[in-house]
C-alpha cells in the first residue's frame, strides 16, 4: 500500500508538535513543512531535517493531505485551497473563526469528498472515556479551563482558544441541539475576551456551565459530570477520575435513606461513600492525544472512514462558540451613572440616555 503523502502547514507551537509526531506515524510520508516566516522555517529544518517551503501552494501537487496548524483567521483560506485541490485535511481547532466560513467548509469537504478531521484533541483523552463509562447518560456538566497568560493564540479570544475544547465535549455528550445560551466575559488586555463564563441548555434538557480564563493565577483543567447512574469529577492534568455511583436500588427508590433506623444512621454517616453512594478513584495512563488524533485521521483517509471529529462537528462547535460570543456582547453591566455592554465595556449610549433623570416641563 502506497504511503499517504502529508505536509504540515504552519511551524508554530502546534505545527512543531504535529511535525514531530507525524514522523512517528506509520504508512505516511512527510513531504514538507510550509511556513512563511524564514526564522521558523530554519528552526524546523535544523530540528527535523525536513524539506521546507515558504508557500504551501508550491507542494499541493506533491501531497495527498495536510495538517493546518496556522493562525485561526487563516484556516478558511488554507482549507479552501486544499479541499478545492481534493486534498484531505486535519484542521486545528477551532475549524474557523466564523459560522459562515465553517459552514462553507462543510459543503466544500462534502462536494470534493475529502476527509476532514478537526483538532478537538480532548475527545482522544482516555480519562474522559473512563469517566463516561461509569455514569450513564450525562445530564449536567460543569467545566473549568483556566491558565496563566501564555502569549500564544492571541489572534482569538478565550472562547475560540480554550473554551472551544469543552464546547465540543458537551456537544458530543448531549443528545440534543443547543436551545439557549447565557454568557458573560471580560477583556483584560483589550483585543479579545480573556475570561468567559457560559451556560448552555440543550433540547434534551441537559445543561452545561463552562468557565475559561487565560489570565488566572491557578491552572485548572477539570470537569464534573452528573449522569443518570452517577457522578464523575475529572482532573485532566493528573489524568484522574473520581466516581460516585448511584446504585440501582437508590435510583429506583427501593431504598429510603430517611427511614433508616436510628442505630444504623451513625454507621451509614461514617461510611456514606462506601455503603450508600460508593466512591472510587480511577488513575488513567496518560497518552499522547495528538498522536491518537493523527492516527485516527490517517486511518480514516486510508480506509475512507468517518473520522472521530468530523468537519460538521467542528462547525457545530463554532456555531455554539458564536452563540456564546453574541450573548457575551449583549450582556449589560450596569453602573451608577452609565451602562456598559460586552466584554470590552462599551458604553450603551441608548440605555445611558434613557436612564438619565428627565427634566420636568416648565
Amino acid at each position: 500500500m502506497m504511503p499517504i503523502r502529508i505536509a504540515v502547514i504552519g511551524a508554530g507551537h502546534l505545527g512543531k508538535i504535529h511535525t514531530r509526531l507525524l514522523l512517528q506515524q506509520k504508512g505516511i510520508q512527510l513531504i514538507a513543512v510550509a511556513e512563511p516566516n524564514e526564522a521558523s522555517r530554519q528552526q524546523i529544518s535544523d530540528e527535523f531535517n525536513l524539506p521546507m517551503v515558504a508557500d504551501y501552494r508550491q507542494i499541493l501537487n506533491q501531497i495527498d493531505a495536510a495538517v493546518i496548524a496556522t493562525p485561526t483567521p487563516t484556516h478558511f483560506e488554507v482549507a479552501c485551497s486544499l479541499l478545492n485541490s481534493g486534498k484531505h485535511a486535519l484542521i486545528e481547532k477551532p475549524l474557523t473563526d466564523s459560522v459562515s466560513t465553517a459552514e462553507a467548509l462543510v459543503g466544500l469537504a462534502e462536494r470534493n469528498k475529502c476527509i476532514v478531521q478537526v483538532g478537538h484533541v480532548e475527545r482522544f483523552n482516555p480519562v474522559l472515556k473512563a469517566a463516561l463509562a461509569e455514569i450513564g447518560q450525562p445530564k449536567f456538566v460543569n467545566a473549568n479551563r483556566l491558565s496563566g497568560y501564555t502569549f500564544r493564540s492571541t489572534d482569538v479570544g478565550i472562547v475560540h482558544d480554550l473554551m472551544i475544547h469543552d464546547i465540543d465535549l458537551v456537544n458530543s455528550m448531549f443528545r440534543g441541539k443547543l436551545v439557549d445560551t447565557r454568557a458573560l466575559g471580560m477583556s483584560v488586555f483589550g483585543r479579545n475576551e480573556d475570561i468567559a463564563q457560559a451556560r448552555l441548555q440543550f433540547s434534551c434538557g441537559s445543561v452545561a456551565n463552562l468557565s475559561a480564563s487565560r489570565c488566572s493565577y491557578v491552572n485548572d483543567r477539570s470537569m464534573q459530570i452528573f449522569g443518570t447512574e452517577g457522578f464523575a469529577s475529572i482532573d485532566f492534568v493528573a489524568s484522574k477520575v473520581t466516581v460516585v455511583s448511584v446504585p440501582a436500588r437508590i435510583r429506583n427508590r427501593q431504598f429510603d435513606l430517611l427511614q433508616t433506623p436510628v442505630e444504623q444512621q451513625a454507621f451509614l454517616r461514617d461510611h456514606f461513600f462506601e455503603e450508600v453512594l460508593p466512591k472510587k478513584e480511577i488513575l488513567v495512563d496518560k497518552v499522547n492525544a495528538i498522536s491518537l488524533e493523527q492516527k485516527d485521521w490517517i486511518d480514516s483517509i486510508r480506509y475512507r472512514e468517518t473520522p472521530r471529529i468530523t468537519v460538521q462537528q467542528g462547525c457545530e462547535a463554532v456555531q455554539i462558540a458564536q452563540s456564546i460570543l453574541d450573548s457575551m456582547a449583549a450582556h449589560r453591566w450596569s453602573q451608577t451613572d452609565s451602562a456598559t455592554t460586552g466584554p470590552f465595556g462599551i458604553v450603551d449610549r441608548v440605555h445611558e440616555i434613557e436612564s438619565r433623570p428627565q427634566r420636568k416641563a416648565a
